[in-house]
């Protein structure tokens, strides 16, 4: 019997170091970069859409098909503080990308955030009292304004202006009391939830959810994966059963 256990044994402790291997603990402007999260050049060890890749040593995260910094990551709360790159250390931001609410993603906007409306191509001056003109910026024949209003739209508004694009940015850094550079180095947060009854089963059971992508199919394959290797659904000996 014991010489039936000793390969299973040694192909369990042979996995659990292969894992080891290629999903631990990673680095990327100082940022610590594990589960749920992934450095996105490794295997998947965690999150679908949670892959990062480490941009001239900026940890980025694709949302929604756009790019965001990551600014910070709080492992004990489950949140993640991201910066939209097109508004990172400038003082005229030309966002193009309206992030919006999805109920099916991992990552979900907190209660923690406002938004600030950027109002492109103006064609007449927007007298709301909260506006605040951007001056100086390269190329700005029309009138560019910013309005730290929730919900504020062009069209909503009135204004003769071409393009409205909406940011969520942290409610405790207002743009009445610190520089719009300030307000969006500070970004914003979102939380991060298991969203699948398998992974929620496998992290209760001490694993790391895992989506592999596979070409058979053209999707993800889930696995649960422990400190004795890679199991199906969940971890412990009976999983093997």
């Amino acid at each position: 019997m014991l010489r039936l256990l000793l390969p299973a044994l040694f192909l369990l402790f042979t996995a659990a170091d292969a894992y080891a291997a290629s999903c631990s603990n990673a680095t990327c402007g100082g940022q610590t970069i594990t589960y749920p999260f992934w450095l996105a050049t490794g295997p998947n060890c965690g999150y679908p859409g949670l892959g990062i890749s480490c941009q001239e040593n900026a940890p980025i995260l694709d949302v929604q098909f756009h790019q965001y910094r990551v600014l910070h990551i709080d492992y004990a709360n489950h949140t993640v503080s991201l910066a939209d790159v097109d508004a990172w250390n400038t003082t005229c931001p030309r966002l193009s990308f309206n992030l919006s609410r999805d109920p099916n993603s991992w990552l979900q906007l907190t209660p923690s955030n406002s938004n600030l409306t950027f109002l492109y191509s103006c064609k007449a001056n927007v007298s709301r009292p909260s506006a605040v003109r951007l001056h100086g910026c390269p190329g700005q024949n029309t009138l560019w304004y910013v309005l730290p209003d929730d919900g504020a739209t062009a069209k909503s508004l009135g204004y003769a202006c071409d393009e409205a694009v909406t940011t969520p940015v942290l409610s405790s850094h207002r743009l009445a009391n610190q520089s719009l550079v300030e307000v969006l180095s500070y970004g914003f947060e979102m939380r991060y939830d298991a969203k699948s009854e398998q992974c929620i089963a496998c992290e209760q059971s001490g694993g790391r959810c895992s989506y592999g992508r596979t070409e058979e199919h053209s999707g993800t394959e889930f696995a649960c994966s422990c400190d004795d290797g890679a199991n199906e659904r969940q971890c412990g000996m009976y999983a093997l059963l």
